[in-house]
């Protein structure tokens, strides 16, 4: 048995080797070679058996994968024991003004954009939020075109507004798809350095860029890239609008939306829900361009459209065409009936 060559010394060590060397080189060269390793090793040692050749062959294989995970894992180890505490920002506890802080923006803002409020990663937000018992999803916002819908404005009025800072979004910053596009169609006048400037840093990769950050690659003042986020030659990330943004703007720019053109029902709760002044300048009168905006047309569709928007979707609605199909066969089947009664 195998336990006679350990106890034989130097001699039954250098035969073990031996015999680890040969069924080792019979595994390497496959099955056939190794039935042949084995045949030979009890040739050489009577005393063992088939089966002890075996559990020998898997006591070497399983040497030999501790040996390859060996080689690998010290720098691993290493890594593990003395730098990656170091890299490992020390964990900040939640304090009850965190909370609270926590709790104001759910709801408003992604969590992406509450952890860089809080200077927190966004998978601690997410973990603190579940722990509270909250959601993570935005659920109190605004699209642009709700808002086009109810105050009657049109969306360079909005763009406008959001370009001069009366109208806070989500995520202000400038997409990068949409700042490399500007960037192609206006080749000319931004110049070949500008154009280098963005290729450059769309290769580090992100999302989008800071007003500042925008003007600094184009070679401009954060002026002008207001004047184009205005007239929309420029992007945003995100654009919608909270509830909370929205109503700071009723409370401190109230005064820019014509209450006249909006409806009467609606005109009253942006005036006691958000705060609209009823003394707004611009919500007294119509000017004869507007009055347009004050009619409201339904379509076939069912869908309920105020002002000349009406026409443009009557043009393009399905429930309308079909209408207009049929009618000429309703107006042929009553000729036809009409020419059988006479």
């Amino acid at each position: 048995m195998r336990g006679t060559l350990h106890r034989s010394g130097n001699s039954g060590s250098k035969q073990l080797a031996a015999i680890d060397q040969l069924l080792m080189a019979g595994i390497k060269l496959g099955p056939a070679k190794k039935r042949e390793a084995i045949n030979r090793v009890l040739e050489l040692v009577p005393e063992w058996t088939r089966g002890d050749c075996w559990q020998r062959i898997n006591d070497l294989r399983r040497a030999a994968r501790r040996a390859a995970r060996e080689e690998r894992q010290p720098a691993r180890v290493k890594e593990h024991g003395e730098t990656a505490a170091a890299r490992r920002p020390a964990s900040r506890p939640w304090t009850p003004v965190d909370d609270d802080r926590l709790l104001n923006l759910a709801g408003y803002e992604t969590a992406k954009r509450i952890a860089q409020r809080l200077d927190r990663s966004v998978r601690a937000v997410r973990f603190r939020m579940a722990a509270l018992g909250i959601s993570a999803r935005v659920t109190d916002a605004w699209s642009l075109r709700a808002l086009r819908k109810m105050l009657r404005v049109r969306s360079s009025r909005l763009s406008y507004f959001i370009g001069n800072g009366l109208l806070k979004v989500r995520d202000a910053r400038i997409s990068a798809s949409s700042l490399a596009a500007f960037c192609e169609q206006n080749q000319p006048s931004v110049g070949p350095s500008a154009v280098e400037r963005v290729t450059a840093s769309r290769v580090k990769g992100g999302e989008g860029y800071t007003w500042e950050r925008a003007a600094d690659l184009l070679g401009v003042t954060v002026a002008q890239i207001q004047v184009w986020i205005s007239a929309g030659q420029l992007r945003l990330v995100d654009t919608f609008v909270t509830d909370r943004s929205f109503e700071e703007f009723c409370r401190k720019h109230g005064d820019k939306l014509n209450l006249a053109l909006i409806d009467p029902a609606t005109a009253k709760w942006l005036v006691s829900e958000y705060g609209v002044s009823q003394s707004a300048t611009n919500g007294t009168t119509v000017s004869h361009v507007q009055k347009h905006a004050v009619v409201t047309r339904a379509c076939d569709c069912g869908r309920k459209i105020a002002g000349n928007a009406y026409f443009r979707h009557v043009r393009t609605c399905k429930s309308v065409a079909a209408a207009s199909a049929q009618s000429p066969n309703q107006g042929s089947r009553a000729q036809f009936s009409e020419s059988l009664e006479r």
